[in-house]
């Protein structure tokens, strides 16, 4: 198995520099006439700190220009790859002929195939964002900055903001002029980041004449927003000077499993976790599959000391040299990991500024509880019990398919994913204020929240996924309503409206979807069929507007509204006639080869696992 655990490390650290807290078509419906809890007639300004790739970022020439492609096209983040064609000249220049001489021979002793494609795919996904030893970029890359509050951007600028943060609610009710979004390269030299991030909240100040601001760090937020806080701590600063509100959303405040223990140990050896779940939940089944029987043509030895320097080459000459990056690693890995990449030479001050983190992940809870000490208010928001990707073996921790609970919660307890807490479990300690009166206990019975540090201004999303948590309106509307209201206090505030635990929900593309619905032409739909659509919207709009999540209420909704709303859309594109009742096409006759090829490769990656578990062909 080993010869695959790299592989699948590279496509981890891809997968993670492009996962974010959510990206998506933005919508203008925000669900409601009035607030769903009282809006301050005079609300504070509020700073968003995006998570990983949420600030659009730009590489610039060395006249200062956006750089473009060789078809004149700027090029696009994450990665500013070259154009398909370059990349794949590159490609068949520098690894083609050994690739075929390795399988052709069946041997790589020089390791020709294997230097020249961890060069190529190194140089691929991240030649453009290299840094140099004192983890800055060597090239100009920079993220597009927002001086001015949200009203004072551009029309371009704005629908940015909303496909990354659906804040619509905010902005209708507290005013554009309140909302403010701070930006920065993912892959940047962590301090600086955290620097600017300070400059930014002064800037604020300043602008708007208020003494504090409200801040909301975002997955990856969390990493920066210890950097400040370890800032604040050595200069002698209070949060509570310039902070009012602090509202971590699925913080990465002590870095994600995923990537500590890919540096620390790698990846989970166990050919039957590769074959059944690794490659296709990272790739998608389709091409997962497809990459199975592939790797059952090559050379078992020489495939293992290929990956190996391909993921040797990630990492130690471009991936290893992002401080932000490293940021993500949790404290509890960070030792083993350093111990790995970091102590080679020229690492030195790559190495002074992570160990300066690592102590900022240490201080973090004490610093945060100081802040809560000084008067600010500190609200998290946790989505739980949902596995992470399956690649490392700690793959069943609790966590939001991302991050480990721990880490966003702030030390909440549980054993397992959909693992119950015994009957004769001991918590080790509780940080309830008042548990005589207070009830903090998780209704499936899966975590410990009165370990986490702030029990009393924490909520808990069950089952809601990382990377679609700003899908969950109602995960947007509480973050919202903390910020708009200054009685938002505790979770025991509104109980009734935003309960302690909720539960996962993913209406973003379904309030894009009515929109368009309403303006449909409706000139060929027949009455019936008019009016049917009209109650389906009324019925998903009312479930819209229940905070309280209830999955039958929004699975029946939904199914409504498509069945309907699909049908007029078959009707307007013709594809349909109006009187037919049931929306079938008179000749369904066809063969789709697409689905026919991914049950071929499913079928013949199951086969060849039963027949020869993880060896490759020429190992028979």
């Amino acid at each position: 198995m080993k010869k695959c655990r790299k592989i699948i490390a590279l496509l981890l650290v891809v997968m993670l520099l492009s996962s974010s807290f959510a990206t998506s078509a933005s919508a203008v419906l925000v669900g409601g006439k009035t607030p769903y809890v009282p809006v301050d007639k005079d609300v504070i300004p509020t700073i968003i700190v995006p998570g990983l790739f949420q600030s659009e970022t730009k590489l610039y020439d060395e006249n200062g220009n956006v750089a473009l492609d060789a078809n004149g096209n700027e090029y696009e983040m994450p990665f500013f790859m070259d154009t398909t064609i370059e990349i794949a000249g590159a490609a068949l220049e520098e690894a083609l002929i050994p690739l075929l001489t390795m399988i052709g021979k069946q041997e790589d002793k020089e390791q020709k195939a294997a230097h020249a494609v961890a060069d190529v795919l190194s140089e691929t996904l991240l030649g453009k964002q290299k840094l140099d030893e004192t983890g800055h970029f060597i090239n100009d890359i920079r993220a597009t900055y927002y001086g001015g509050s949200f009203d004072t951007l551009s029309q371009h600028d704005q629908e940015t903001i909303f496909d990354h943060f659906p804040l619509e609610y905010f902005v209708k009710h507290a005013g554009g002029d309140k909302l403010f979004v701070f930006s920065y390269p993912s892959l940047d030299n962590m301090i600086d980041i955290a620097t600017r991030l300070d400059e930014f909240v002064q800037s604020v100040k300043e602008q708007t004449g208020y003494d504090k601001v409200n801040i909301v760090p975002i997955s990856q937020g969390g990493s920066v927003f210890n950097a400040l806080m370890q800032m604040y701590d050595e200069q002698g600063r209070s949060l509570a000077d310039d902070f009012n509100k602090i509202v971590f959303a699925v913080p990465a405040l002590d870095g994600s499993t995923l990537v500590g223990e890919i540096l620390e140990f790698g990846l989970m050896d166990d050919d039957k976790e590769l074959y059944k779940e690794m490659l296709p939940s990272l790739v998608g089944e389709d091409l997962g599959y497809l990459i199975n029987v592939v790797l059952r043509f090559l050379p078992n030895a020489d495939v293992q000391n290929l990956l190996d320097i391909v993921f040797e080459t990630f990492i130690s000459e471009y991936a290893g040299y992002s401080t932000a990056l490293w940021a993500l690693c949790p404290s509890g890995n960070y030792p083993g990991a350093r111990e790995n990449y970091l102590m080679a030479e020229g690492m030195e001050k790559i190495r002074e500024q992570t160990d300066w983190f690592y102590q900022a992940q240490l201080n973090s809870d004490q610093h945060i509880l100081e802040a809560v000490e000084d008067g600010v208010q500190v609200f998290d928001i946790v989505d739980y019990n949902v596995p992470l990707l399956r690649i490392v073996d700690s793959w069943n921790i609790p966590s939001d398919g991302i991050i480990q609970i721990d880490s966003t919660s702030m030390g909440a307890y549980g054993i397992a994913n959909n693992v119950e807490l015994p009957a004769d479990y001991v918590p080790t300690h509780s940080n309830c204020t008042n548990p005589d009166e207070h009830d903090h206990t998780d209704p499936h019975n899966l975590i410990d929240i009165c370990t986490g540090l702030l029990p009393e201004t924490t909520f808990y999303f069950f089952e809601q996924s990382h990377e679609s948590s700003a899908s969950n309106d109602v995960f947007m509307k509480l973050a919202c309503s903390i910020i708009m209201d200054s009685n938002f206090t505790s979770v025991h505030s509104y109980p009734d409206v935003f309960p302690q635990f909720n539960g996962a929900r993913k209406t973003k593309g379904l309030m894009n979807d009515i929109i368009k619905a309403q303006n449909l032409d409706m000139t060929n739909v027949s009455a019936d069929d008019q009016a049917e659509l009209e109650m389906a919207i009324e019925q998903a709009m009312t479930m819209l507007e229940n905070t309280v999540i209830d999955s039958d209420e929004e699975a029946a909704a939904k199914t409504r509204f498509y069945n309907i709303y699909d049908r007029i859309k078959a009707i307007e594109n013709g594809e349909i006639e109006p009187e037919n009742p049931t929306g079938e096409k008179e000749n369904t006759a066809y063969f789709d080869f697409s689905y026919a090829l991914m049950d071929l490769f499913y079928i013949l990656s199951e086969l060849f696992f039963i027949l020869f578990g993880g060896n490759g062909f020429s190992d028979l």
